[in-house]
């Protein structure tokens, strides 16, 4: 059997764009630009958890990183990150490339060099200075807690796999990097 070899990890929420935030999809059902450039450049796609869904199901409000990079949430992370490590490591071993993680910018969890900080917080009203509050959401030039926590088990393990951000208002960048 013919196979390519070559692999990436991917953010859940690419594969299955219903798994983000309400109101957030820029697509109907997945990243169609960027899984077929992978496919068409003969990529096996593993997909990464959506600990955001695993943790606070779909009908959850937008976070920022502050609110999720707590101990609970990134232990969680690493639990259901194991697996795919395991995976990744076999991979490895047995002569494949892991060509990429791929993670979504602006996300708290898969973020890659853009992510959501903010004193974000509290109950949603007028009363509780909502306004106030999300006035302080800011993009900063880090990695989101779950691109974190990947970063530093392949670490552990001695695994080098290059970090790539997919910016959904200008996915035909990415597509020039991998």
């Amino acid at each position: 059997m013919k196979r390519s070899r070559k692999i990436v990890l991917a953010a859940h929420c690419l594969l299955n764009t219903n798994a983000k935030v309400d109101g957030l999809s820029t697509e109907k059902a997945c990243a169609k630009k960027l899984i077929y450039h992978l496919i068409e450049h003969d990529y096996g796609i593993i997909q990464l958890p959506c600990v955001e869904m695993d943790m606070c199901g779909i009908s959850r409000w937008g976070q920022v990183k502050d609110q999720l990079d707590h101990p609970h949430f990134r232990d969680r992370c690493e639990e259901l990150l194991r697996p795919v490590v395991y995976q990744v490591e076999d991979y490895l071993s047995n002569g494949y490339q892991v060509a990429a993680v791929i993670g979504v910018d602006g996300s708290p969890t898969c973020g890659v060099g853009r992510t959501c900080r903010g004193e974000w917080s509290g109950e949603i009203g007028e009363r509780y200075h909502t306004m106030e509050k999300a006035r302080t959401c800011r993009m900063s030039g880090e990695s989101g807690v779950m691109m974190d926590v990947l970063r530093e088990m392949l670490k552990n393990r001695n695994i080098t796999i290059p970090f790539r951000a997919v910016d959904e208002e200008d996915s035909d960048h990415f597509l020039l990097n991998i």
